[in-house]
């Protein structure tokens, strides 16, 4: 998928599948449903992320290790979230973390599950969450789940 980047879990792959596959679809009333197919993309990525957090054994969920900055969107259209991690172990982790991208109303717009690896002891590290999908308008990013391993 030319959208995976090493580092994140495509938990958005199966959404764009989704969505491309019922691009041409209706509801038998001559109108396309777009806000349904949007909330059922929306409904299964959230899923994925959660089973990709799900898979991860011996972890210790770790939301406030986590924070996330202003989101910007790119020149690809897809929306762009600085994520900061901060280990407070005395040895190397690596995090995975689920980052909501929410629009001006604070309703869930993409779910984005990324990793960040050798994050060193009593140290930050930054990545970035961007989004599976082109998104405009008004974002913010939230940690809605971080685990650390």
């Amino acid at each position: 998928m030319a959208w995976c980047r090493l580092g994140t879990f495509c938990a958005g792959g199966l959404v764009a599948a989704m969505v491309l596959a019922s691009a041409g679809c209706s509801d038998g009333g001559g109108s396309s449903a777009p806000a349904s197919r949007a909330s059922g993309a929306i409904a299964t990525a959230t899923a994925s992320a959660k089973s990709e957090l799900d898979k991860i054994k011996n972890g210790v969920k770790a939301k406030g290790d986590v924070k996330a900055g202003a989101v910007s969107i790119g020149k690809d259209g897809h929306a762009v979230a600085p994520i900061t991690v901060t280990n407070k172990q005395g040895n190397v982790v690596k995090y995975a973390v689920e980052v909501n991208f929410r629009d001006a109303n604070g309703d869930l717009v993409d779910v984005v599950v990324l990793t960040v690896s050798s994050v060193q002891p009593h140290s930050s590290k930054k990545a970035s969450a961007r989004s599976h999908r082109k998104l405009s308008g008004h974002l913010t990013a939230q940690i809605g789940a971080a685990v650390r391993y």
